[in-house]
């Protein structure tokens, strides 16, 4: 994407390029931001790495970085709606894509140690 300046000076016009990196979801609405999130589930569902897939495309500064890993997780350290869908989890299983306010997610539960969780997720933000 480029930002194109226009200056008239008469009889001349300068242009300036600029460069812009868009974000992943600069440019997207909420129901495409779903979609974007099913989308990288099913590429989880067809059998690539969630690591790889939360590490290139999850939106989460927290997790991205290690594969989209939470450790030691327990009840009141995330929002309501991901621990409803994180504790039903069975070890191995991926959640469907569900919202929270801050975007789309689904989980894959790593393991549970009683009510402790080890999870990676990925995050589409809306």
């Amino acid at each position: 994407m480029k930002t194109i300046l226009l200056f008239i000076i008469t009889p001349f016009i300068l242009m300036v390029h600029t460069p812009i990196k868009p974000t992943t979801s600069a440019f997207i609405i909420k129901k495409d931001a779903k979609k974007l999130c099913e989308y990288y589930r099913q590429r989880v569902m067809r059998g690539e790495s969630m690591a790889s897939i939360a590490k290139l495309y999850s939106e989460d500064p927290g997790s991205a970085a290690n594969g989209g890993q939470y450790k030691n997780v327990v009840k009141g350290m995330m929002v309501i709606e991901f621990e409803n869908v994180a504790f039903k989890l069975k070890p191995g299983e991926i959640s469907e894509v569900f919202e929270t306010p801050y975007g789309f997610h689904f989980i894959q539960l790593i393991s549970r140690k009683g009510d402790v969780l080890d999870l990676r997720h990925l995050l589409i933000m809306k």
